[in-house]
């Protein structure tokens, strides 16, 4: 899912994230990646991967006009395990980012866009 750029004193970077629907966090990313883009702290938590930094995101998907701060986490270990899988990811998506938009298809195409507020 190429989903994220983060955005932070002008600066932005984007990345290629897996979706992971048993995720429970909106976004993991490397620790360097937070700390660079972090807006605020936020208390980290506990996990099998060890502890995640937390702090918030400014995440744009300008494709489908997805532009909101979310509640993150750092943690080299996720972002590595990430990249295993394949190496063009450097991160987690998780069910409440994926909550957060529309998507569907059949075997011919795939559709992406952010929820409607109705």
């Amino acid at each position: 899912m190429r989903i994220i750029r983060f955005a932070a004193d002008g600066a932005s970077k984007s990345l290629e994230v897996l979706a992971d629907t048993g995720n429970p966090c909106a976004l993991i990313v490397a620790t360097d990646v937070l700390g660079r883009f972090n807006l605020g702290v936020t208390p980290g938590l506990s996990t099998n991967f060890r502890p995640l930094d937390g702090g918030w995101l400014r995440v744009q998907i300008p494709e489908i006009n997805f532009d909101e701060d979310l509640l993150a986490y750092g943690s080299n270990a996720v972002a590595e395990a990430a990249q295993a899988s394949h190496g063009d990811f450097e991160g987690l998506a998780g069910l409440p980012l994926l909550r957060m938009m529309e998507f569907g298809g059949d075997r011919d195409e795939f559709w992406i866009r952010a929820a409607s507020s109705e």
